[in-house]
């Protein structure tokens, strides 16, 4: 594997915290990681279903089967102190055999190494993979009969039932 290290222009460091959240209200909802390394700290923002292939690739990376985090809570702030705040356009996983540490690099813009590298351990990425699951799937209620989301206090029209 070539080094990604070189492409990025931010390096977290090895994270003790990758957590991900939402903020808002079902139908509304942001998407984001918020990152903490040793280097500094991120909120990496992402739609819903990249939150989704992002624990979808880890789980593949890592071969580990999911488990039950707990119930995701919502987010208490919009923006935090950290040291980036960015949407990513992109993500790379990546392993390093030599420290047996996992890489995500979140490309934040279209500039080649316009990167953010966070690095952390097996069980910190199974954590985040586990958690992402459980954020991507506490939005709306799905119908029964057609799959499409259900709000609150709203008549869903379903094209399969009468």
């Amino acid at each position: 594997m070539a080094d990604d290290r070189a492409y990025a222009r931010h390096d977290l460091g090895v994270c003790a915290l990758l957590e991900p959240e939402y903020v808002g209200a079902p139908g509304k909802r942001m998407f984001r990681v918020r990152a903490a390394g040793e280097n500094g700290s991120a909120l990496l923002w992402l739609e819903k279903e990249e939150l989704y292939e992002l624990a979808l690739a880890i789980k593949r990376m890592l071969r580990s089967p999911q488990l039950s985090t707990g119930e995701p809570v919502e987010s208490a702030a919009v923006r935090a102190d950290v040291d980036f705040n960015c949407k990513v356009t992109a993500l790379s996983l990546g392993h390093d055999r030599g420290s047996g540490r996992y890489m995500i690099l979140a490309q934040v813009s279209e500039e080649e190494d316009d990167a953010i590298a966070l690095w952390a351990e097996q069980d910190v990425m199974e954590w985040l993979a586990d958690r992402a699951f459980e954020v991507h799937d506490a939005g709306r209620a799905r119908c029964v009969f057609c799959g499409g989301p259900v709000s609150d206090g709203k008549e869903h029209a379903c094209p399969r039932a009468n």
